[in-house]
């Protein structure tokens, strides 16, 4: 690990640019895929699109020193090599290229707000957690199954009474007959 300031500063840096390239080369990779798959599938307006696209990157890595200007050439007149092939005509290539093609189907991850934190169980007893358990097998009948088609009756809601509170300076034991004077008192 580096000692001086200054070199810290560079290691980051050089870390950062290191990234940045490293995703220049992974798109140029990616766009070339899809290229390829579009022109296999015979998808000339998406293979034009990705390959303007490609393009672009290309010129833009290479005027940020990501990609050597000689690079980038050369991978643009691959580019546009493979925009001039003719679709493929046999099965096992275009079903390929399709499966290629397709984008993956990601299941969204679930909201982390919208989760609520799991309760709490209450720690088993040792010889209930020692006790093997065996639930019974039941079996429904037709009469039962329709008991619990049928809608159940709502029950009334009840009111709880409300409950005054006194006030927080108040004694627990506070009294109305404790505020009187006391009659006992030194006469």
């Amino acid at each position: 690990m580096a000692n001086i300031k200054q070199q810290k500063k560079r290691i980051g840096t050089a870390q950062r640019q290191r990234l940045e390239n490293l995703r220049y080369r992974s798109t140029v990779k990616t766009l070339f895929n899809k290229l390829q798959a579009a022109v296999d599938t015979g998808e000339r307006e998406v293979a034009e699109k990705t390959h303007k696209e490609l393009v672009s990157l290309l010129d833009r890595a290479a005027s940020r020193s990501s990609l050597h200007r000689n690079t980038a050439s050369r991978r643009k007149a691959r580019a546009a090599r493979i925009l001039l092939q003719e679709a493929k005509t046999d099965a096992t290539t275009i079903r390929k290229a399709k499966k290629k093609a397709a984008p993956v189907a990601r299941k969204p991850k679930a909201d982390a707000a919208a989760k609520k934190p799991a309760a709490k169980k209450a720690p088993a007893k040792k010889a209930e957690a020692d006790a093997p358990v065996e639930e019974p097998v039941v079996e429904e009948t037709p009469e039962a199954k329709a008991a619990d088609e049928t809608p159940a009756e709502e029950t009334p809601v009840v009111a709880e009474p409300v409950v005054e509170e006194t006030p927080d300076d108040a004694p627990a034991d506070h009294t109305p007959e404790a505020d009187a004077p006391a009659e006992d008192a030194k006469d």
